[in-house]
C-alpha cells in the first residue's frame, strides 16, 4: 500500500467516523477545485484539520480536481495529496503506474488554512 492510498483511507475513515459519530454538530459542504502547477490534480484526497487537536478532520476525494467535504466551522489546516499517471511506467502486470506529484509541504507539511464560515466553496490553486 503506497503513501498515498494510506492517507486517502485514514482520512475517509476519519470523515465516516465524524459524520457518523455525534449528530449535534452541524456540518457545511465545502466544495471546489485543486490545481498544481496550472494542471487539475485527477486523483488525491484533501483533509480539513482543525485547530483543536481534541477534533478529527474531515476530508473528501478529488477526482479531475473537484472534491465535496462536509466540514465544521473554524479555522482549519488543509492537507492535499495528489496523484496522476505516469506516461513512462508501468506496474509489472501492465497496470498504470500512479506516482504522488502534489509535494509534502501541501501534505503532511502543509501550513495553508481556510476559515470555514459555512457552506462555501474553496479553490486550491498550488504552485
Amino acid at each position: 500500500m503506497n503513501c498515498r492510498t494510506l492517507f486517502l483511507l485514514l482520512t475517509l475513515c476519519a470523515a465516516a467516523l465524524t459524520i457518523s459519530g455525534c449528530g449535534k454538530e452541524k456540518l457545511y459542504s465545502v466544495s471546489g477545485t485543486v490545481s498544481y502547477k496550472g494542471e487539475l490534480v485527477p486523483d488525491g484526497s484533501i483533509s480539513f484539520v482543525p485547530s483543536d487537536p481534541k477534533l478529527s478532520p474531515q476530508g473528501a476525494s478529488i477526482h479531475d480536481g473537484k472534491y465535496t467535504a462536509k466540514v465544521r466551522k473554524g479555522t482549519m489546516t488543509v492537507r492535499i495529496t495528489g496523484s496522476k499517471i505516469d506516461p513512462n511506467q508501468k506496474m509489472m502486470d501492465g497496470s498504470p503506474f500512479w506516482t504522488d506529484f502534489v509535494p509534502e509541504k501541501y501534505g503532511a507539511q502543509s501550513t495553508l488554512t481556510v476559515e470555514i464560515k459555512g457552506s462555501q466553496t474553496e479553490n486550491f490553486d498550488l504552485e
